[in-house]
């Protein structure tokens, strides 16, 4: 459980609004970690940007995206993630 709540899309503010569009426009939803990490926007900006480089094929050009987000599951389960 993290100390800052969650922010749902009613309550983001016009900066967390654009990063949670994003989100949904390239992973089909907010991930809660966004959602936290909205509480400072620049904070934000700065996790999804790295995440989305990291994703995108064009930039690593050696997986494609839906090997990449199964390498993180499989990663985030070995370490114990809950989600």
């Amino acid at each position: 459980m993290s100390l800052l709540p969650i922010i749902p899309d009613e309550e983001a503010s016009p900066d967390a609004k654009v990063i949670f569009d994003h989100s949904k426009i390239m992973f089909g939803r907010v991930a809660n970690a966004v959602r936290v990490a909205s509480h400072t926007p620049k904070i934000a900006q700065s996790l999804f940007s790295f995440i989305v480089s990291g994703l995108r094929e064009e930039i690593s050009n050696v997986l494609n995206k839906r090997t990449k987000c199964l390498v993180i599951l499989k990663t985030s389960t070995l370490n114990g993630c809950k989600y």
